[in-house]
């Protein structure tokens, strides 16, 4: 018997333990959503909770239907990046329980419905576990142990 722990996401438990092995991994795990509105905002406009984040400049939006809820770490607030159209895309404001806004200012061909990669990749970009850890301040364990498990789930 063999406890693979979390190899089976293909992460490794620690940096020093992926520099000791021979055996290489592959993270498999990809959590997307979808773009669920968009909106263009206004210099010095506001947006999340306690109005965290003010606008520097005019700026496009885009609400994203994830959160604490799902799992989505709160405390990526204004520091985390999604993926959109193979591009980054900054948090903006508070990760809320059921929601997130990024802005797509300069991301083209963004459109309500739009996926939008959490972890894994879009085109040559990609968001690992561990950096969102990193972001997070945790480890990819708790990163991808913390999904909520009523969300849908597609497997491929």
């Amino acid at each position: 018997m063999v406890r693979i722990g979390i190899a089976l996401y293909g992460l490794w438990p620690s940096k020093e333990v992926e520099k000791s092995s021979k055996v290489k991994l592959k993270p498999i795990l990809q959590w997307k959503t979808i773009i669920g509105e968009i909106k263009n905002v206004s210099k010095d406009s506001r947006v999340g909770y306690d109005f965290t984040e003010k606008f520097q400049k005019n700026s496009t939006i885009a609400i994203c239907p994830i959160g604490y809820w799902h799992g989505y770490p709160r405390n990526l607030s204004s520091i985390g990046n999604v993926l959109v159209c193979g591009k980054r895309a900054r948090i903006l404001g508070r990760v809320s329980m059921d929601m997130i806004a990024i802005d797509i200012s300069n991301i083209s061909g963004v459109k309500v419905g739009s996926e939008v990669t959490l972890l894994g990749a879009d085109g040559k970009k990609t968001i690992s576990a561990e950096e969102v850890a990193d972001w997070a301040g945790t480890s990819s364990y708790e990163i991808v142990t913390r999904i909520n498990p009523l969300i849908k789930k597609f497997y491929t």
